[in-house]
């Protein structure tokens, strides 16, 4: 049995008809090859989309370690940050603290100096005060009594 050549097999389609008409021979025994040729095609397109799927779980599986890698380092990079402004802002606060501490010492101690200085002036004052009492026969009490 001869094979046609190809030309003659696209002749028949290209009829005004949709549908091949049969020439002469054997239409199953004309296309037998053609179809054996699309189930080898066939077989290779189903191998090259299960290792195209396959491939695809693999750099799914990759993309996914290398995503939990990055998200565990940002993680790391962020507690560490977080610690390091914690700390930062503990030392602001006993920073201040001890300012606030070393304001209030030194307007204590100038309160106090402040008043050791006038003591002296009030007590002068409170002398006078009690000299410009008119004297009377009462007694002051005494101390103790």
């Amino acid at each position: 049995m001869a094979i046609r050549p190809l030309s003659a097999l696209l002749d028949r389609f290209r009829r005004g008809v949709a549908v091949p008409a049969a020439v002469g021979d054997d239409l199953a025994a004309e296309l037998a090859p053609v179809f054996t040729s699309l189930e080898r095609f066939e077989m290779e397109a189903q191998e090259v989309r299960r290792a195209s799927a396959e491939r695809a779980e693999e750099q799914l599986a990759e993309g996914r370690e290398r995503a939990a890698l990055i998200s565990a380092g940002w993680r790391e990079t962020a507690e560490a940050a977080r610690t390091r402004a914690a700390q930062e802002r503990r030392r602001r606060s006993h920073e201040e603290a001890l300012a606030i501490e070393a304001e209030g010492h030194a307007e204590a101690d100038r309160i106090r100096e402040e008043a050791s200085m006038r003591i002296p002036e009030l007590v002068a004052e409170i002398v006078a005060c009690v000299e410009r009492l008119p004297m009377s026969n009462a007694r002051l009490p005494e101390a103790g009594q």
